[in-house]
């Protein structure tokens, strides 16, 4: 089998140690800046839909209370078909 011993008792795969070597020494020699980008760019992207989850919601409560409002109104002209909760014929 390749590979050196791994803390858990066993076998890193063969190169495992040269490639996180190499990410390390990519990251030092430039990548980090990228990444930092890239978790700025995700936290933005978070925040606008969270935004617009928060419009959503805002919408779709105002629906509501219309709604309710409308069957509150059309139970109170007595509109057929129409009853009251718990009082069921």
């Amino acid at each position: 089998m390749d590979g050196a011993p791994a803390p858990d008792g066993g076998r890193e795969p063969a190169g495992a140690r040269e490639a996180g070597a190499r990410e390390a020494g990519a990251r030092a020699s430039g990548v980090e800046p990228l990444y930092r980008e890239v978790r700025r760019i995700r936290e933005i992207a978070e925040a606008r839909a969270s935004d617009d989850d928060a419009r959503r919601i805002a919408e779709l409560t105002r629906q509501i209370a219309e709604l309710r409002a409308t069957v509150a109104r059309l139970r109170g002209a007595g509109a057929p078909g129409l009853v009251a909760v718990g009082r069921r014929n």
